[in-house]
């Protein structure tokens, strides 16, 4: 019974492991742990002994996020083999010290080492005790802040004192135990973060490095107004994008960059035209992550081309954009993709001349949704087609 209850125990500890979800995981330092455990007592073969469940509380103290030491008494009640057997109670005390691998992980693998002693306490006859030292480790895996599952495994050894319950006198005088336990591990009491980790205060001007340009836009940022512009972007005195010709459109997203002062603009720089001067939008959608145009865009595209035949005059201006998915730097670039594979599209497939196609890549700084969503993303994810005096 023992042991199939044991078994269960640990089969329900394997799959709280491999099923268990992400959690804040830390061995806290200064914080205080207790473990109430459950496991197996494989005793030493030349006793005159049987195998036993055991039951175990450790208390223990997180000197380090890494290092920690713990007392803990175990008991395991069991039983003579011999003919008139008796119950022998064994009773294991001990202290020692534990070493965590990775304190910040959910998954906390540790070695432990330590010794105690051991006492046997028959219901009828006298108690005998014996040191011991053991090694051993285990895994703790972190269910929630304040407790984590574990497993530990131990490998008592011990130099017998006397003959009480051996099988044989000319035995090594070497005896070998192993435990293995599951159960809890509750950690509490620990310190605030702020007695030992103060939050860093927002820096004022005067704390700020004075040589810093963090956005590498060639503007300090004791003097940059827009701390966080896109790299290779053109910016002025105050490290904002530029705008050559003051129309409120900025030069990176200017398809007209010398609008005559006071003009009307549209949404890209240019001039506001009468509705008989027809020009041309088409947006080209893609899946996340992709940069390859598809058959699936292939109307739109003949659709653009068609246009710009008709329109020779006119530009074709082919921007990239991405959603917030994944760093400033790499959707720049992705973004950069897009629009070249579609110029390359309509270059190679539909004819239109090469110079007449302009490409650039705004990574997610120009969004035209918002990304809460898969089909707000969805929109974000795109190539426009825009062809215009």
């Amino acid at each position: 019974m023992y042991r199939s209850t044991i078994k269960l125990l640990l089969l329900i500890s394997l799959c709280s492991l491999l099923m268990g979800g992400n959690a804040m995981a830390e061995r806290q330092a200064g914080a205080f742990t207790l473990s109430p455990m459950a496991g197996y007592h494989v005793i030493d073969g030349g006793m005159d002994l049987d195998d036993a469940a055991v039951f175990s509380l450790g208390a223990g103290y997180n000197i380090t996020s890494r290092w920690a030491v713990e007392a803990d008494l175990r008991y395991a009640p069991t039983e003579t083999t011999s003919s008139n057997s008796k119950d022998v109670d064994i009773w294991t005390i001990s202290l020692g010290g534990l070493y965590h691998f990775m304190p910040k992980s959910n998954l906390t693998p540790y070695f432990s080492l330590g010794a105690g002693i051991m006492i046997y306490d028959p219901d009828r006859g006298a108690q005998d005790e014996d040191y011991f030292g053991y090694y051993g480790g285990g895994v703790k895996y972190t269910l929630s802040k304040s407790v984590a599952l574990r497993l530990d495994a131990r490998h008592l050894l011990n130099y017998r004192s006397d003959d009480s319950f051996s099988t044989n006198d000319n035995e090594p005088d070497w005896r070998h135990h192993l435990q293995a336990m599951a159960g809890l591990s509750y950690q509490f009491g620990a310190p605030s973060a702020s007695t030992h980790e103060p939050a860093p205060a927002t820096m004022t001007k005067e704390e700020v490095d004075p040589l810093a340009d963090n956005d590498h836009d060639g503007v300090l940022d004791l003097q940059d107004k827009c701390l966080d512009t896109a790299p290779d972007v053109r910016v002025d005195s105050i490290g904002c994008p530029a705008d050559t010709d003051a129309d409120g459109v900025a030069d990176f997203r200017d398809t007209c960059v010398d609008t005559p002062v006071g003009a009307e603009v549209d949404q890209r720089g240019c001039p506001v035209v009468d509705e008989e001067l027809n020009f041309l939008t088409r947006d080209i959608l893609f899946g996340f992550d992709k940069d390859q145009v598809t058959p699936s865009h292939y109307s739109e595209l003949k659709k653009a081309a068609e246009f710009a035949d008709k329109n020779q005059m006119f530009q074709v201006v082919v921007e990239g954009h991405a959603d917030d998915q994944g760093t400033a730097r790499y959707n720049l670039l992705l973004s950069q993709r897009r629009a070249e594979n579609v110029r390359q599209v309509l270059i190679d497939k539909y004819g239109v001349a090469a110079h007449r196609i302009t490409t650039i890549g705004f990574g997610l700084t120009w969004q035209i949704a918002g990304n809460e969503s898969a089909e707000e993303r969805m929109k974000n994810r795109r190539a426009e087609i825009s062809i215009h005096p």
